[in-house]
């Protein structure tokens, strides 16, 4: 029986773009899964998270847009058909909350709760939209953003139009811990406010891409999705200790499907399974 799985995702390269490259990963795993056309909703995590707010405000905040879109796509409501038998929501963690990433998925907990508590007012409702979140639905980081696991695949540099290598870049560092010494990047004018461009993978994939700046070399929706629908995730996560919340995703997925992780190794204890949280992994 084929399991569906939709992602709901934040920007527009993971929408066009991960759910082909998961899809080109667990085909070697021989699953009977399809990977449905992700969903895009509005990011909470581009500012820095703050304090948990009141429930009220909660239900209206932007992790309730990306809360909302999971908790509709868990338990579709009384008339709709229900699309996925699996559904996980995935945003960026960005620079701005690097230091902070218990917070931010406590924060979405929070975003989430209000949400079906301000949603549906009958708490035998409730009680199924929990048990279905609890069962089918999963929120997981990538880390600081999609474009630091390019790194870890040479020929995803090359197919996002990189015209030269990086330079000086500490291969044996996670690259979740992203972090590049080159001094050319550091002194060249790059457009745009990427602070601290020494931490932010985004903003070097564009400088290699067209290191004068001078034209705009590196798209998300071009360069970066020849980047990312054939990425190797078996390259990249090659050390089994780092990207653990990129392992975390995958290995939520091989469990939904049944099948062994294709990328073993050390999974963020922040996000990895758990059996007895709101979400099957928080």
């Amino acid at each position: 029986m084929t399991v569906r799985v939709q992602l709901i995702v934040t920007g527009e390269l993971e929408r066009l773009g991960l759910h082909l490259s998961l899809r080109k990963l667990f085909a070697s795993t021989g699953a009977d899964v399809e990977f449905l056309v992700p969903q895009k909703t509005q990011d909470f995590t581009s500012n820095r998270v703050g304090t948990l707010l009141p429930p009220e405000l909660a239900a209206r905040s932007l992790a309730a847009k990306l809360a909302g879109a999971l908790v509709l796509a868990v338990y579709p409501g009384r008339g709709s058909t229900m699309q996925a038998d699996h559904v996980i929501a995935v945003d960026d963690l960005e620079l701005a909350n690097a230091d902070q990433p218990g917070h931010v998925l406590e924060y979405f907990r929070h975003a989430v709760k209000a949400y079906v508590d301000s949603t549906f007012s009958s708490a035998t409702t409730r009680d199924r939209v929990y048990q279905a979140l609890a069962e089918r639905g999963s929120f997981h980081l990538l880390a600081p953003m999609v474009e630091s696991y390019f790194f870890g695949e040479a020929a995803a540099l090359q197919r996002a139009t990189a015209h030269q290598a990086p330079n000086r870049f500490d291969t044996a560092r996670d690259l979740e811990d992203f972090e590049v010494d080159d001094a050319a990047y550091l002194a060249a004018t790059v457009p745009g406010k990427y602070e601290p461009r020494h931490r932010h993978p985004k903003n070097y994939v564009r400088y290699l891409c067209d290191p004068t700046g001078q034209r705009r070399a590196y798209r998300e929706t071009h360069e970066g999705l020849d980047a990312l629908r054939v990425l190797d995730w078996t390259s990249v996560l090659r050390q089994e200790a780092h990207a653990a919340f990129a392992r975390a995703l995958i290995d939520d997925v091989a469990d939904a499907l049944n099948v062994p992780s294709p990328c073993p190794g050390v999974c963020s204890t922040l996000t990895v399974r758990k059996g007895d949280g709101l979400l099957r992994n928080i």
